[in-house]
């Protein structure tokens, strides 16, 4: 329960700091901030949909479909920032919805390679269209309509406190009880009375508008999208990476991951930004020493170190100061 409110505690202080990182006036500490805050929602998106037992090994497509919204809305539409962000998560939230329709009930290995191939034909779709998007050579999203710098950063900053929020208050309701109920066993939370495909869908469409939204926000701040940068697997490594260094399953282990995960991401870049690669070869190495010494990621460490921390206690007070009982 310490721990808990420690995490709490910290969590409340971290989003102030979020919310408040636009307006200090620091363009590096803004940057890495925006950063931090779109690598967040897309790792609560994801661990969200493995912990109702579907892994996603395509989560580029909602980012992708989120960024190319917003800028096909700005550029054809003249529609300006704020209903553009609508406009995407309204957009992740229905090809959510789809995804959850079409796969049914697939799960397991069968449903991340059916994520995969949604993707894959959202960045084909994306070439093959150039008249709309660009095609290969991409579209450089209308400059009249930027906002400015900072609504942007704000707008990133606080898509990650409220999807850090969403996840919590999933946390709370019965949906939650049923998502990990599917995650141990589709077929024996249908017996007990539970609907595999309503919660699947909730929970797909959720994460995809959660995810969209970050794309949006990316391309705003970028201001070009192409299909390599909208729909490309860093996006869904790096979704994957974050939770599972930071804990999978749990509330703050997609934003313990992600802190992690920049921080080794920034050291790598200052310490070997000429050698290409560098960084993903640190993150194996991070996932590898994580799965064998904290399998349960950093949030599992913690609750282990913090179990060690009261089991000795427990153990002075009985013994007594001088050995006695």
């Amino acid at each position: 329960m310490r721990l808990e409110a420690t995490l709490r505690y910290l969590g409340i202080a971290l989003a102030i700091f979020t919310l408040a990182v636009p307006f200090l006036g620091h363009p590096g500490l803004a940057d890495t901030a925006f950063r931090t805050c779109t690598l967040v929602m897309i790792a609560i998106s994801w661990n969200m949909m493995a912990g109702a037992g579907l892994i996603s090994l395509g989560h580029s497509g909602f980012w992708g479909v989120g960024a190319y919204a917003a800028v096909l809305l700005a550029n054809s539409l003249g529609i300006p920032f704020f209903p553009s962000l609508i406009g995407a998560i309204v957009g992740g939230a229905l090809i959510g919805l789809g995804l959850a329709s079409i796969t049914g009930r697939l799960k397991g290995i069968y449903f991340a390679i059916a994520t995969l191939a949604m993707s894959e034909g959202f960045r084909v779709l994306a070439i093959m269209l150039p008249e709309l998007t660009g095609g290969a050579q991409g579209v450089y999203l209308n400059s009249d309509l930027f906002p400015g710098s900072t609504t942007v950063y704000v707008m990133a900053s606080a898509g990650a406190v409220i999807a850090a929020l969403v996840s919590w208050a999933l946390s709370r309701t019965r949906s939650h009880y049923a998502f990990r109920a599917m995650r141990a066993n589709e077929r024996a939370a249908q017996m007990v009375g539970i609907n595999p495909m309503r919660y699947r869908m909730l929970i797909v469409t959720i994460s995809g508008a959660m995810a969209s939204y970050a794309g949006a926000i990316s391309s705003w701040n970028g201001g070009y999208l192409d299909p390599a940068i909208a729909f490309s697997l860093h996006t869904t490594v790096m979704s994957q990476i974050a939770p599972i260094l930071g804990g999978i399953y749990t509330l703050s282990g997609p934003i313990l991951g992600t802190i992690a995960t920049m921080a080794l991401g920034e050291a790598t870049r200052l310490w070997f930004g000429s050698l290409e690669g560098v960084s993903l070869l640190f993150f194996g190495i991070a996932l590898v020493a994580c799965v064998v010494y904290l399998p349960l990621g950093i949030r599992g460490g913690l609750d282990r170190w913090a179990a060690s921390r009261a089991g000795a206690n427990q153990s002075q007070r009985r013994v007594g100061p001088e050995g006695g009982q």
